[in-house]
């Protein structure tokens, strides 16, 4: 598969499963839930789920732990939206990319900066 049509394949994984856990799952661990990136393998059999949560006081460790319990849920949803031969198996990972960005601006916000430019 070249370049191109993995990264069209990973945009629409990304897009249906966004879709198939806010519509079709009644989990309530995943109403914060977020897709943020996917990266598949090469010969596509198997699907990196990068995701993140908008709610700081959930628990990561067990949303991933459902996410990926419910992972075989998600891969059947998947298969009947994909129009491809195989659906890749799904293991779901935390993004902290969002947490580390909101980290740092808190720690930009604390800094006083003196009212005078010259200093």
């Amino acid at each position: 598969m070249n370049k191109v049509s993995r990264n069209r394949k990973e945009e629409q994984i990304k897009v249906k499963l966004s879709s198939i856990i806010q519509r079709s799952s009644s989990n309530p661990k995943f109403d914060n839930v977020t897709i943020v990136d996917v990266k598949l393998s090469p010969d596509s059999s198997s699907a990196m789920i990068h995701y993140s949560v908008y709610n700081p006081s959930i628990d990561v460790v067990e949303v991933t732990n459902a996410l990926n319990s419910a992972g075989g849920f998600f891969q059947a949803k998947l298969s009947k939206t994909l129009r491809s031969r195989n659906t890749p198996r799904l293991t779901f990972v935390f993004d902290k990319g969002f947490d580390h960005a909101n980290k740092i601006d808190r720690l930009l916000s604390q800094i006083n900066l003196s009212s005078d430019p010259q200093e």
